[in-house]
């Protein structure tokens, strides 16, 4: 299967899944990325990307919150950004232009078999858990477990 076969699969997943506001584009620059909006049962609004690394589908691609940025924390002191790596928040490095960036799958359990609706679906898990961070003051690691 090419990388075109595979990313086509991928749509027509997002797409049966219920998941439409969410598509795998083209970059001008020949590489490709999922962009989509989410809207959060708080009534948010979030641009959600992720650029395909190369070697994906082997290599897992990071996803960020692309807007807002700044994302702001429960006390609006400092923003969630500035956690930067942190299991409390479930955040990776920054972006390239400072986006959180979720975590989504640890990199030595990530497989060719994980499709991107999964790590669209842990994005959307992830902003609900934040939605309640804002109204508790919680960490996101308090609502979205892992095992180790």
């Amino acid at each position: 299967m090419t990388l075109v076969d595979r990313l086509t699969c991928e749509n027509q997943i997002l797409r049966v899944d219920g998941m439409e506001q969410f598509q795998v584009y083209r970059h001008d620059s020949g590489g490709y990325y999922l962009w989509g909006t989410q809207h959060s049962s708080a009534g948010s609004t979030y641009s959600l990307w992720l650029p395909l690394p190369l070697g994906f589908p082997e290599a897992r691609p990071p996803l960020y919150i692309h807007d807002p940025n700044p994302l702001w924390a429960f006390d609006a002191t400092r923003t969630i950004n500035s956690f930067g790596v942190s299991h409390a928040m479930h955040t990776l490095e920054n972006g390239p232009s400072g986006e959180v960036q979720i975590c989504h799958w640890r990199p030595d359990r990530w497989h060719s078999g994980i499709t991107l609706n999964k790590v669209m679906l842990k994005g959307i898990l992830w902003l609900e858990a934040y939605a309640q961070h804002l109204a508790t003051g919680k960490d996101i690691n308090d609502f979205v477990r892992t095992t180790i």
